[in-house]
C-alpha cells in the first residue's frame, strides 16, 4: 500500500496571513484525529506562504477528508483571504 503524501500551499493576502494561519492551525488538530491521518504539519514558508503536509494510509481516506467538515471549515475560513486559490499537489514516492 503506497501512503499518499500531500501538499497543499495556501498564499494568504498579507492583511489576512496569522487569520488564516490560526485557522489551520486550529483544524490541523482535528484532522490529525481523521481516520489514515498519518501527519498533517503546517508549515510558514520564508515567502509569507502557508504549506500544509500531508500524509495519508490510502489515498481513499484522503478523499474522505476533503468532504469532512474541517475541510468545508477552512475553505469557508479562508474566501476572500488568500492571492490565489489553494495549490494541492498529490503525491506517490517513486522508490
Amino acid at each position: 500500500m503506497t501512503i499518499c503524501t500531500v501538499i497543499a500551499t495556501f498564499e494568504p493576502k498579507p492583511e489576512h496571513r496569522d487569520t488564516v494561519r490560526k485557522l489551520l492551525l486550529e483544524q490541523a488538530v482535528i484532522v490529525r484525529g481523521e481516520p489514515g491521518c498519518e501527519y498533517y504539519d503546517l508549515y510558514d514558508q520564508v515567502n509569507g506562504n502557508l504549506v500544509f503536509v500531508e500524509a495519508w494510509t490510502t489515498r481513499e481516506l484522503w478523499m474522505i477528508h476533503n468532504e469532512a467538515e474541517t475541510v468545508k471549515t477552512i475553505n469557508e475560513g479562508v474566501a476572500g483571504k488568500l492571492i490565489k486559490p489553494v495549490l494541492v499537489q498529490e503525491l506517490y514516492s517513486a522508490n
